[in-house]
């Protein structure tokens, strides 16, 4: 077979071998069927696959090989294609355990002087998550030629960015200036695997330290342990793109805050494990303070550029601090704090900063506190220091409304 000079066959030698980006991945579409993914990317510049076989083997317990798929495709030029085969049989009482995926050695290599891929895909986000899940995309062709055969593979990736569903579409032919419909479907809903979010979220947690966080024991303190405990429950729930900052408060805030911004949540954790009362002085609780550092953390150059700006403020007291500097009692200085407390707060909120606030026990302001939350709905009230690791979850999950982390349609035109 001539595949040198002007032929537009190439020969073997002269093209980089394509590359498997990973093993392949598999997944039961019903029970007792399973279909098969892989991602293979010619790096070749201006020569394509125009004929690659290829053979899935899937293997159970002891490498018993289960089921093989042979199949044939094409590799775009300088692309990473999907290869997918599905309806594969395996009976329910031997599910995989792993598959192998082989390219054949005998590639046919093709000079391709084409332009670049002039097919445009746009795709919906993951519908009907709960019940029969799909995805719709529009094909438009740009070329100025009649397009014939192509496949469409569509992957669904997690927040760890593994693949965790795949289906296949085909369009027979498609016009040039034309564009047309497809549709992906599962029959059934499948796991979405490592949580991702719809929208990453800067979020600082203010956690009171103020003498009566020990009010309910001294060693060691309470309620401000289970409040840390329920805080970090918080930072284990939440998905690995959002960021977290600690920052406690009395009579001040801390200086520097526990921690600034950062996705490292061991860090996290042990900033909220680190925040303790401090002793020997009366301890007030300056909420102004505490608003006007987290808002400045979340401006900050360690924030992230369009995620949802989050406050959590966790208060066991009334606002005391600062002082009116008028003011001849008690009642003057509350009221002196609260109202520079709630016009922080509302400054912050036209700057697009979400509030949440969290009042433990009952020498709570709640008026105050649901002021101070960006909605009523904002605010929760934790009768019991127990109560607290349940208010940070409903919270976590207000803020990331979970959905696949990526959906990847990829291409080829067969020939």
């Amino acid at each position: 077979m001539d595949c040198g000079g002007s032929c537009i066959l190439v020969c073997t030698e002269s093209v980089i071998r394509p590359i498997v980006r990973w093993d392949p991945r598999l997944f039961e579409v019903v029970r007792g069927t399973w279909s098969a993914i892989v991602y293979v990317e010619n790096p070749n510049i201006e020569t394509k696959a125009s004929r690659a076989p290829y053979t899935f083997i899937i293997y159970g317990e002891n490498d018993q090989v289960l089921a093989k798929r042979e199949g044939v495709t094409v590799l775009p030029k300088n692309k990473t294609v999907g290869i997918f085969e599905g309806n594969i049989s395996i009976p329910a009482e031997t599910p995989p355990r792993r598959a192998l995926f082989e390219l054949g050695n005998n590639i046919i290599w093709q000079k391709d002087d084409s332009d670049s891929d002039d097919l445009m895909v746009v795709h919906s986000p993951l519908l009907q998550v709960g019940k029969a899940p799909r995805v719709e995309a529009t094909v438009k062709n740009e070329s100025l030629n009649l397009l014939k055969n192509i496949e469409l593979i569509a992957a669904i990736f997690d927040g760890a960015d593994n693949a965790i569903a795949a289906s296949r579409t085909f369009i027979e032919e498609l016009e040039n200036g034309k564009d047309m419909k497809v549709f992906f479907t599962w029959p059934q809903p499948f796991e979405l695997g490592v949580k991702a979010c719809e929208k990453p979220a800067d979020t600082v947690l203010l956690i009171d330290r103020s003498g009566s966080m020990a009010s309910l024991g001294v060693n060691p303190p309470e309620p401000l342990s289970k409040a840390k405990e329920a805080a970090i429950s918080f930072v284990n729930n939440i998905g690995g793109q959002n960021k977290i900052a600690v920052a406690s408060f009395a009579t001040e805030v801390g200086e520097p805050i526990e921690t600034g911004l950062t996705r490292n949540k061991d860090e996290a954790i042990s900033a909220i494990q680190s925040v303790s009362i401090q002793n020997g002085t009366t301890q007030y609780t300056n909420i102004y303070a505490a608003l006007h550092s987290a808002w400045q953390e979340l401006v900050s150059s360690r924030a992230t550029d369009k995620a949802l700006k989050v406050l959590i403020l966790l208060t066991d007291g009334q606002a005391t601090y600062p002082r009116d500097p008028n003011g001849h009692s008690e009642a003057d200085d509350i009221k002196y704090a609260e109202t520079v407390s709630l016009g922080e707060a509302l400054a912050a909120k036209s700057n697009g900063i979400e509030i949440y606030t969290i009042g433990l026990g009952d020498n709570i302001n709640q008026k105050f506190l649901e002021n101070v939350a960006s909605t009523k709905g904002n605010y929760f009230f934790a009768p019991s220091p127990e109560d607290l690791q349940s208010i940070y979850k409903k919270i976590s999950i207000q803020l990331c409304k979970e959905v696949p982390a990526r959906i990847e349609i990829t291409h080829k035109i067969l020939e």
